[in-house]
């Protein structure tokens, strides 16, 4: 008995270390290539990751390539811990959950369906009445993904 209660705190430390943490790895722009496009992430207004509940880490050069990655079925939603997408004005990345985007052709994302994310409302505003465009949700940025580059999202799933 008084060797299993020696035991218990080295198991837990082991245990509780190896637990996937839902926060982002920093992105090495310049170096780290996107998981949709392979394109070399250097924007990072328009930077974007993923991180599966395993730890598999995959990051992104734009918002619709992020989008494009899970409607292209290559990871399944019940496998997702967090993703993640720069807020425009800061650069930093931040939950999609705390955000809204952007989708404007005065505001250029590296893969051209020009959408940005806002973690403030208004950054928000400044921005939609500087740029115009649409304001949209996530669940929005995946359809409009979806629709615009249905053929691009079918050749990535096979």
């Amino acid at each position: 008995m008084r060797t299993l209660l020696l035991l218990l705190p080295p198991l837990l430390f082991i245990l509780l270390s190896c637990e996937v943490k839902p926060e982002p790895e920093p992105i090495e722009y310049g170096k780290d290539s996107c998981a949709f496009c392979l394109m070399i992430i250097a924007d990072a207004g328009f930077s974007a990751e993923l991180k599966t509940k395993k730890g598999k880490v995959f990051k992104f050069d734009s918002i619709e390539c992020l989008a494009a990655y899970i409607l292209s079925g290559k990871v399944k939603e019940e496998e997702i811990l967090a993703m993640w997408v720069a807020d425009f004005p800061t650069k930093e990345l931040v939950r999609v959950e705390e955000v809204k985007f952007l989708v404007s052709d005065k505001l250029r994302s590296p893969m051209g369906l020009n959408i940005s994310a806002f973690v403030k409302e208004e950054d928000l505003k400044e921005a939609h009445r500087n740029f115009g465009g649409k304001i949209l949700t996530w669940e929005d940025v995946l359809k409009y993904v979806g629709e615009r580059w249905r053929e691009k999202i079918g050749k990535a799933g096979h």
